[in-house]
């Protein structure tokens, strides 16, 4: 097959969308840089000859930095095991494979899922570029140990996973059928949060190991939908040995999409603010993702050339664009946040305390274990530090947590006696209005930075710029997305959450539990509830309403004996120096 290179340069000569002088420009500038970017490429957009991914591909900066903190779990609490669950949103999707899941349509698109999501146990764990990663960015608990416990030995690495099943039949879920493996599960499950019957797409498997999935199994789902709604736009057929030709319409697209990201860096460059490229998930591919680091991180600055480039949440991009002879200078740093995992499996590992103190005291339970045990390392005094702890606060409305955080204060180090949220760099805005959010963290006095990371469209750029926000991060806008830049498209929505979580073999009572952002009266809003879809009715209207009593933080506790409480589970989660 041709080389993804010549294809693409010959589809980008022949565009004439706005943004395609400018991108190639920036290909003839910067013809040798391309080259070697797209080099390891087929022009399908998969590596040459056949060579799998690697494991970190397709998983955010923040796993990395995230992963101390769940060590830290780990060895409190024992043996913690977390189920991840594929929720496709966008509802054509969803039935289009249900129907081909259970025989109501072409099984072809069923078969590509289960072939796709079955090639996970054949992408190794790349040891080496996690030993790179932890080195350049000194990130803590990062030794032997730790990588054995992830990626295997050198001589022997681990597979994403270890086994797979997918059985249109089977109604439940399964967990892996050894200690030490990652499972990934396909059946076919009534919803009783969406009152339908979907194709459930489920990782399993011991938390440090199977978080690894989360990102990684989402994308290999929207891969099959992607490339199925390409082929079907690009007018492709499948050939008579029943194969698909990917190169027919994939330099296209890619060219096409790289369009798009020379436009919105040129709007994000117009707002001033600074900016992340969170790419990694519903992703046209590894080659996108390289190409749009190359390209922010050499157009994104303010008229005075300074960049306004924070980094790239790709692991993998950074090092393969360096591995590839890309110049340093070209290829952007390492960044991100954390994520909702990390607050939706201390919440269940902690629901009692939860329960007892009327609010979502284990968020900041979680947030605080991530301050002292990855990067911020409890200490960020000097000013330039202050980025290292950010802040995500919508997993149950960021009003919740707002409540809890603003009555505790750090019980030990450097900032002992200071309040939580001092220690807070940055604040990210996940889920709801940029406005609200800005209103929110005004009214609790929080005076850090805020950071946007609901950018759909330009406007939201401007609108963030415009109240009071200095970041942003962004992925799909960068490119992937149609309706960025045309709202008569849709995207292809969907998202991965904890749904279960067990410990030593007993699931935990409190479900995890995911709501965003409340209504202004502070109701729960239906479309954002993350929960397990296969719990009875009842079951699952307990779970919503005790979401909603979290949701709405009303204390039981005075301050004195709610600090009492947030102490000892934090002291209890610090208290442990075992490995995995």
């Amino acid at each position: 097959m041709a080389p993804l290179n010549d294809a693409f340069r010959s589809a980008l000569a022949g565009l004439t969308h706005e943004g395609a002088d400018a991108a190639c420009a920036f290909v003839q500038e910067f013809s040798d840089v391309v080259s070697k970017t797209l080099s390891p490429f087929e022009a399908n957009g998969q590596l040459q000859d056949g060579v799998p991914l690697p494991a970190s591909c397709y998983n955010d900066f923040y796993k990395w930095t995230m992963l101390p903190a769940m060590l830290a779990v780990e060895r409190t609490f024992g043996d913690v095991r977390c189920t991840f669950s594929v929720n496709i949103r966008h509802a054509q999707y969803r039935k289009l494979l249900y129907e081909s899941a259970v025989g109501k349509s072409d099984p072809q698109l069923f078969t590509e899922l289960k072939t796709h999501l079955s090639g996970l146990r054949a992408r190794p764990f790349d040891r080496s570029l996690f030993e790179r990663c932890a080195a350049d960015y000194g990130l803590p608990d990062w030794g032997p140990s730790t990588l054995d416990a992830v990626c295997g030995p050198s001589a022997e690495p681990r597979m994403l996973i270890q086994e797979f099943q997918a059985d249109a039949g089977c109604s439940a879920p399964l967990v892996p059928s050894k200690p030490d493996a990652v499972l990934v599960h396909i059946f076919v499950a009534h919803d009783e949060k969406l009152k339908e019957d979907r194709v459930y797409i489920e990782a399993s498997g011991p938390w440090h190991k199977v978080t690894w999935l989360e990102t990684s199994m989402m994308q290999g789902v929207y891969d099959v939908l992607f490339r199925d709604r390409s082929r079907k736009e690009y007018g492709v057929v499948q050939s008579a040995t029943e194969e698909w030709d990917d190169s027919a319409w994939y330099p296209t697209w890619l060219a096409t999409s790289f369009c798009r990201c020379v436009k919105s860096v040129a709007a994000a460059v117009e707002t001033g603010l600074k900016g992340a490229l969170f790419t990694g998930r519903r992703t046209g591919g590894l080659a996108l993702m390289m190409l749009q680091g190359i390209y922010t991180q050499h157009a994104f600055r303010s008229a005075d050339g300074s960049s306004l480039m924070l980094g790239t949440s790709s692991v993998t991009s950074h090092y393969m664009c360096l591995d590839a002879g890309v110049d340093p200078m070209l290829v952007p740093k390492c960044a991100g946040t954390h994520a909702h995992e990390l607050s939706m499996v201390i919440g269940a590992l902690l629901g009692a305390a939860d329960d007892a103190a009327g609010m979502p005291v284990s968020q900041v339970v979680g947030h605080l274990l991530y301050f002292f045990k990855s990067l911020p390392q409890g200490d960020v005094r000097d000013a330039s530090r202050k980025s290292l702890m950010p802040m995500l606060p919508d997993t149950l409305g960021s009003r919740a947590f707002m409540r809890v955080a603003s009555m505790l204060t750090v019980p030990t180090g450097p900032h002992m006696g200071e309040p939580v949220l001092s220690i807070i760099g940055a604040a990210r805005q996940d889920s709801g209005g940029l406005e609200a959010f800005k209103q929110l963290m005004d009214e609790f006095g929080f005076t850090g930075a805020l950071m946007a990371s609901e950018i759909e469209v330009p406007d939201d750029l401007k609108v963030a710029a415009e109240v009071g926000y200095k970041l942003f991060g962004a992925g799909g806008f960068m490119g992937d997305s149609e309706k960025a830049w045309d709202l008569s498209k849709d995207n292809i929505s969907m998202a991965v959450k904890v749904l279960r979580v067990y410990v030593n073999g007993e699931r935990c009572t409190s479900t995890p539990v995911k709501t965003g952002e409340t209504s202004d009266s502070g109701k729960i809003k239906e479309g954002k509830f993350e929960a397990d879809g296969t719990l009875p009715a009842a079951e699952l209207a307990q779970v919503r309403e005790r979401a909603q009593v979290l949701a709405t933080a009303e204390p039981q506790l005075d301050a004195a004996a709610l600090q009492a409480l947030f102490v000892q589970k934090l002291g209890e989660l610090l208290g442990s120096g075992e490995k995995p």
